[in-house]
């Protein structure tokens, strides 16, 4: 069976709105071209001016399978309490946790995610104002519906990490959704995916990805499969991503 690789980018006068992705076979094409078109006219950061969207033939016998990270959740009242779990998660795998965790809730309409070194705290990627834009992943079980589901920020998150983990010098990711009405992030590492309520106010814009990336990493070849290599993620169940 051939797959595709159905991706959405929407943006308004060149501020990043939204962007989605889909791994389908074809009969579901056409069907998730719409359905990804409609969330850039839908998003809460304003309609998309402009609306691309880029369906590719996909090897099947070049599609990665690998298994979601385990999720947990820290239960975190407000945006102080949320600091302190993100920083107790990532100060034993870098001196410059502080520094990671300021720069990714000082960030703004970022299109992809910051490569930050774990020896230096440098910034890795060779555009900071693009980033790393994590492409060609999807669900398993979503490949194999009948009909493409819709928007599932906790489902997507999962899947996406899960990609971003499975690099052996990738050590950990953070995200806080630059979404105004999303207000759940998550820390994943050493094989969990950690889901932190509260992380940012209701209505703020701020959020930002942040990969921390092992010194010495080949980052050409990281980026080359976060941006190329195609990835489907088994995840056990919906409730999983919940």
């Amino acid at each position: 069976m051939t797959y595709f690789s159905v991706r959405m980018r929407a943006s308004s006068n060149g501020r990043h709105i939204s962007g989605a992705e889909r791994i389908v076979p074809a009969e579901h094409v056409s069907a998730t071209c719409g359905q990804l078109a409609q969330r850039a006219l839908d998003h809460p950061k304003g309609v998309a001016a402009e609306t691309h969207l880029t369906v590719e033939a996909l090897d099947p016998d070049a599609i990665r399978r690998v298994p979601a990270l385990a999720v947990e959740v820290a239960e975190c009242a407000n945006p102080g309490e949320a600091q302190q779990v993100i920083r107790a998660l990532l100060a034993p795998l870098t001196p410059h946790a502080d520094a990671l965790v300021r720069g990714t809730f000082a960030a703004r309409d970022m299109r992809g995610a910051m490569l930050v070194c774990a020896g230096t705290g440098a910034r890795l990627e060779p555009d900071r104002e693009r980033g790393v834009r994590v492409s060609h992943v999807d669900g398993a079980a979503a490949v194999d519906t009948t009909a493409a589901p819709g928007k599932d920020a906790a489902r997507e998150a999962l899947v996406l990490s899960s990609k971003v983990a499975a690099h052996p010098d990738v050590l950990a990711e953070l995200c806080i959704s630059d979404d105004p009405d999303y207000t759940t992030g998550y820390v994943a590492h050493a094989g969990t995916y950690t889901r932190i309520p509260n992380i940012k106010p209701a209505g703020s814009p701020a959020g930002a990805r942040a990969f921390l990336v092992r010194e010495g990493a080949d980052t050409a070849a990281l980026i080359r499969y976060l941006e190329r290599e195609p990835v489907l993620v088994r995840v056990p169940s919906q409730e999983d991503a919940q």
